[in-house]
């Protein structure tokens, strides 16, 4: 199975996978487009957008480059909206409705639990991964660009959000450094 994930062609595909993916996310987002300021759209297509770049960083393992920033945003933002899109569906609405967003979601955190062993990272690129987060959530709750829920969830998504900031580190410093 190893030699498979590093079989270019794969890697190829499961590339133009998660672009077509992220691209076909941005369809949900442009509602949102419409109404927000051009300058803060990199923080209102959270999920499509990570997807974009993972696909982005498997051409980079293709030509053997090491994007280490990138890679450590890629894997950082897969795994909180990921989670995050997981949580916000099951606790909002029927998730059946939105079967094709759970599937979709829990495969982007199959493909990092499989391909994390061929990223590294420093504690400096997590401790910018974490900053960059923490002004995505200050967009999101304090600016509005998160995508739509019921009002009603608002809190609970902003201390989720917020959690899993903070926790995402301290889950790739056992996965990642720990390793080693």
């Amino acid at each position: 199975m190893l030699e498979k994930l590093q079989n270019k062609k794969f890697l190829f595909a499961l590339a133009i996978i998660n672009f077509i993916a992220g691209l076909y996310g941005l369809t949900y987002y442009g509602w949102k487009l419409d109404t927000t300021n051009p300058l803060f759209w990199i923080f209102v297509i959270d999920c499509p957008l990570y997807a974009i770049i993972f696909g982005a960083l498997l051409l980079s393992k293709i030509k053997e480059k090491n994007l280490s920033l990138l890679g450590t945003i890629a894997i950082f933002g897969s795994i909180k909206f990921s989670l995050w899109t997981l949580f916000v569906v099951f606790l909002t609405v029927n998730p059946l409705n939105y079967l094709h967003l759970v599937i979709g979601h829990i495969f982007l955190l199959i493909e990092i639990i499989i391909f994390y062993k061929y990223f590294s990272f420093n504690k400096k690129l997590v401790g910018i991964a974490v900053i960059w987060f923490l002004i995505n959530d200050f967009f999101d709750y304090v600016v509005g660009t998160h995508p739509f829920f019921y009002a009603q969830y608002f809190t609970i998504i902003l201390i989720f959000s917020v959690f899993l900031t903070i926790i995402i580190p301290f889950f790739l410093y056992f996965v990642f450094f720990k390793r080693k």
